[in-house]
């Protein structure tokens, strides 16, 4: 049965038998983020957390995934100096910081279910999943640039130049060319492609296998690979032994070798 957590007004947090759902859930607007939206986000990955969630699934409601800041709703900015303004817009870009951090830090592997369009800060939301599959008719489009003369945020910039490299980074995030599902599975963007209605059932079966899987190792594999871009090598194997000797010899691997040799599925520790 669902432990359905009812006390958000931008989003939908349930916890079922160790998978944790957030769907963005502002569907008017094709899921854009607002305020609410942004302050919600972290408190819904801390609840999954203390639920006991071990895989998280993050997908929109409606017909799209994410638009994006919401340019509509939100409030033209008053006229101050470029010191207050600059001030201000520190303070209220705390939040993207702890949205990115909150779903990056999570203590579970996150599932993305790209269900329809996501575009600006939705395709930072979109990217931060460690296992990310895409309906075939959805697409990316990076608006900042072109489009409102500010830089990509919400993690686009160093999120899409590990995946793909600089010249597709770059051309996408100052053209502002919509990524089409193809190109974006083409280009390593995402896992995999679904057909039009079936992502979210794939990326629940994902989640599920995930969340059945040996957490300490699934975690560990998350932090060794994030690092392996901007560490040497002489210095990423001592950071996998760090993490390697904690794990063989426990009880998720005795279970692993055992179920190996009795030819079973390895149950592991909930």
């Amino acid at each position: 049965m669902a432990d359905s957590i009812p006390s958000f007004e931008a989003i939908t947090l349930s916890v079922e038998d160790g998978i944790a759902q957030l769907t963005l859930n502002r569907p008017e607007t094709l899921n854009a983020l607002n305020d609410t939206m942004f302050r919600e986000i972290p408190v819904a990955v801390s609840q999954a957390t203390m639920r006991g969630a071990r895989a998280l699934l993050i997908t929109g409601a409606g017909r799209g995934f994410c638009s994006g800041a919401d340019l509509v709703g939100r409030p033209m900015p008053p006229q101050t100096t470029a010191e207050e303004r600059e001030r201000a817009n520190r303070a209220g870009f705390e939040r993207v910081i702890s949205v990115v951090r909150a779903i990056h830090e999570a203590p579970m592997p996150v599932v993305c279910a790209i269900n329809g369009v996501a575009a600006g800060g939705g395709v930072g939301l979109a990217l931060s999943g460690d296992v990310i599959l895409m309906s075939n008719t959805a697409r990316f489009v990076l608006t900042f640039v072109p489009k409102l003369g500010i830089v990509p945020d919400v993690g686009v910039t160093w999120l899409m130049s590990r995946m793909v490299g600089r010249a597709r980074s770059m051309a996408a995030s100052l053209l502002g060319e919509p990524i089409s599902a193809q190109d974006a599975e083409r280009w390593g963007l995402v896992w995999k492609l679904c057909e039009e209605g079936h992502v979210h059932r794939d990326a629940m079966a994902a989640a599920r296998r995930l969340a059945d899987g040996p957490r300490e190792a699934v975690i560990g594999t998350r932090r060794l690979i994030d690092a392996a871009p901007e560490m040497p090598l002489g210095s990423h194997i001592l950071f996998e032994r760090d993490i390697q000797a904690k794990l063989v010899g426990g009880p998720d691997f005795n279970e692993g070798v055992m179920a190996f040799r009795e030819k079973r599925p390895a149950k592991f520790t909930r």
